[in-house]
């Protein structure tokens, strides 16, 4: 068994044991900021939380959307403490506390996903339309490196007010916010099927890794030498970003 494999092994492990612990905590972390985004003026900016939807059989879940004339705010909501370490096109990020590491799916990669995915529901490739925002609490100490848009829950509005160019007429926020209530089909059941999807897509992707191949294009995985020490990357970059380290 390689120790690229053990590698795999120990943060699938280590994923599934966060995972059991921490979905009460993301789910009022999502409450806090329905919370939040409930302050935004309704007259100019929609709000929708947890929305579900599901495309060629493959559903889709976002914690928080927000449109309005200035963009479709894609939102996901992290509700972790120490100090999270990670980079844009990283495929995981690291969450130290108290010198324990653990680690998580890259949230700006996760965001990415449902963007595609509604740019493909809605019909709607704009580059500049869709906005994403990973938004931690406080807890966290945030050592991100990138350009995203990775902020505390408490900058949340601030940072949707500071966007005034308007893309959307008034005609077409209301046609995309009818759009997706109409799409959103969260339930009980439909949480739990989504869920059940998701660990599957996950198997499937650290399977491909365990082979050495990239789960984003099918690429080889190829090692290399960084600032930071070995890391794979993608055999296609710099057309696919895809690091493992």
């Amino acid at each position: 068994m390689t120790t690229m494999f053990l590698s795999i092994l120990f943060s699938i492990l280590g994923l599934v044991l966060l995972a059991k612990i921490l979905p009460s905590k993301g789910k009022a972390g999502e409450r806090r900021v329905a919370k939040i985004l409930s302050k935004l003026p309704e007259e100019e900016y929609k709000v929708i939380n947890n929305l579900l939807f599901s495309q060629n059989g493959r559903t889709t879940q976002i914690d928080h959307v927000v449109v309005s004339k200035y963009g479709i705010f894609v939102i996901e909501t992290k509700f972790y403490n120490g100090w999270i370490y990670g980079g844009d096109n990283s495929e995981y990020w690291t969450q130290n506390i108290y010198g324990k590491k653990y680690q998580l799916w890259n949230p700006i990669h996760q965001n990415q996903g449902h963007i595609r995915a509604l740019k493909k529901l809605l019909n709607k490739n704009s580059s500049n339309l869709f906005i994403s925002i990973v938004a931690f609490s406080q807890q966290a100490t945030l050592k991100i490196k990138g350009n995203g848009l990775v902020i505390y829950w408490n900058q949340l509005n601030n940072v949707i007010y500071s966007f005034h160019q308007e893309i959307l007429s008034s005609e077409q926020v209301q046609k995309v916010y009818l759009a997706l209530i109409d799409a959103n089909i969260d339930s009980k059941e439909n949480q739990k099927q989504h869920v059940r999807n998701v660990k599957a897509h996950i198997y499937r992707n650290q399977n491909a890794v365990a082979n050495r191949r990239c789960p984003h294009c099918g690429g080889h995985l190829v090692l290399r030498n960084g600032k930071y020490g070995n890391f794979y990357r993608c055999s296609n970059y710099p057309r696919c970003k895809y690091t493992y380290k």
